[in-house]
C-alpha cells in the first residue's frame, strides 16, 4: 500500500513514487497527475507509460485523447481502452485534461471488464485539481484508481534528479558547481532537465564539471553578478560594488532585482546568526540556509556573519524596504533610488 485515504484508493505519497512509478499495482486502470509542475507530470506520464509499452510512438499501442473530445463523445473513453492493439501488448491511452468532467466515462471504465490498457490523465492546463473536482473525487475512491500529485521541486528532490541524470552518464561535478545549480535550476522539472542535458553536452567527453563550466551554459547568468554585488553591499566593499552596478546596468538587471536579492543576503544573515547565538558554528549554520551558500561566496559569508548584528540587520532592511517602496510610488528613476540606497547599506557594512 503506498498511501490512501481509505483502503479503496491509492493516493501516492512522495516518499512511495518511485516503487509507484517503476512498477504500478495490477489493479490500477487509470491515473491522474495533477499539480503545479507541467515538466514533471510528463516526465512522470511517460515513465508510467514506458511500464505498457516500449516504444511510446508506436502509434497501435498509443493513443491520445483530451477532455474536450470525451465530454463530446463519452463513449470515446471506453472504447480506446477496450480496443485490442493489432501487433499485440497492452495499450496506453495519455488523456489531456483541463477542467472537464469526465467522471461518468472514467466511471464506465472502472466497470469494464478486465481489459489490459493504462489511462493516463494529465492535467497540465488547471494545475492542482480542487478536492471539489468530480474528476479527482472520483479516482481518490476508486479501487482501480490511482492519483500523484506534482509539485514543483524543492532542494531534496533537485539534488536527487542531479545524481540521477549526472549519475547516468558518470559525469563528476564539483560541490560548487552542485550548489549553482541548486540555487539556479527552474521549479519546473522539464525546464531543469533541459538544463542538464545542456551540461552533459557541453562537457562532452570530460568528465569532470566546474563552477565555472555550470555557470557559463546553464539559466540566467546574471544570477552571479547579482550575488557579487549583495557580497559586496554587505561586505561595504564600494570599489566591487561600483563595477558590480555597472555590470548590472549594461546586463540589464533590474533595479527591483538586486534590492530583493539584498533582502534576502540580509535575512539569510540574520537567520545564520540567530542560529550561532543558538551555539552553532559558523559552519553549521550556513548549512541549515536553503538554498546553500555557492562555495566561492562561502568564506565571504563567514565574515559577515561576524560583522552583521541584529540591529544593523534591521537599519538596512528598513532601508531595502523604503527604496523598493520610493520605486514604486515615487516616479523617480528607480535604477537612481536603488543605487543610492546599496551605497548607504554597504556603508552601514563599512561601521559594522
Amino acid at each position: 500500500m503506498f498511501i490512501g485515504q481509505n483502503c479503496d484508493s491509492l493516493i501516492v505519497s512522495s516518499r512511495n513514487i518511485s516503487g509507484f512509478l517503476a512498477t504500478p499495482p495490477p489493479n490500477i486502470r487509470a491515473i491522474l497527475l495533477h499539480g503545479s509542475d507541467n515538466g514533471l507530470i510528463h516526465e512522470r506520464a511517460e515513465i508510467l507509460a514506458a511500464t505498457v509499452v516500449e516504444n511510446l510512438g508506436d502509434p497501435f499501442r498509443v493513443s491520445e485523447l483530451t477532455g474536450k473530445q470525451i465530454v463530446r463523445d463519452p463513449a470515446r473513453l471506453i472504447d480506446e481502452a477496450m480496443a485490442q492493439s493489432l501487433v499485440g501488448g497492452r495499450r496506453v491511452i495519455f488523456v489531456r485534461l483541463g477542467t472537464e468532467n469526465i467522471s461518468d466515462s472514467l466511471k464506465d471504465l472502472f466497470k469494464a471488464p478486465e481489459m489490459g490498457s493504462m489511462v493516463i490523465l494529465e492535467v497540465l492546463e488547471a494545475g492542482l485539481l480542487p478536492k471539489s473536482s468530480p474528476v479527482r473525487k472520483l479516482m481518490e475512491k476508486e479501487y482501480h484508481g490511482a492519483v500523484v500529485a506534482c509539485y514543483e521541486d524543492n532542494q531534496a528532490s533537485l539534488n536527487q534528479l542531479l545524481s540521477e541524470v549526472f549519475g547516468q552518464v558518470d559525469l563528476r561535478v564539483s560541490q560548487e558547481a552542485r550548489d549553482y545549480l541548486l540555487n539556479n535550476l527552474g521549479s519546473d522539472r522539464l525546464v531543469s532537465r533541459q538544463e542538464l542535458e545542456k551540461v552533459i553536452l557541453y562537457a562532452g567527453d570530460n568528465q569532470d564539471i566546474s563552477l565555472e563550466d555550470v555557470a557559463a551554459i546553464v539559466g540566467d547568468n546574471s544570477v552571479l553578478s547579482i550575488e557579487n554585488i549583495v557580497f559586496a553591499v554587505a561586505g561595504g566593499n564600494k570599489v566591487t560594488l561600483d563595477i558590480g552596478l555597472a555590470r548590472a546596468t549594461a546586463e540589464g538587471i533590474t533595479p527591483i532585482a538586486l534590492i530583493r536579492a539584498t533582502q534576502r543576503h540580509i535575512h539569510r544573515l540574520l537567520l545564520a546568526g540567530a542560529a550561532c547565538a543558538d551555539g552553532m558554528t559558523p559552519n553549521e549554520a550556513m548549512k541549515i540556509l536553503r538554498p546553500p551558500v555557492l562555495f566561492m561566496f562561502a568564506e565571504q559569508f563567514r565574515q559577515q556573519l561576524r560583522m552583521w548584528s541584529p540591529s544593523f540587520s534591521a537599519l538596512a532592511l528598513s532601508l531595502l524596504t523604503k527604496s523598493e517602496i520610493e520605486c514604486k510610488s515615487t516616479g523617480l528613476p528607480d535604477r537612481a533610488i536603488v543605487e543610492r540606497t546599496l551605497l548607504r547599506v554597504s556603508q552601514i557594512a563599512r561601521t559594522c
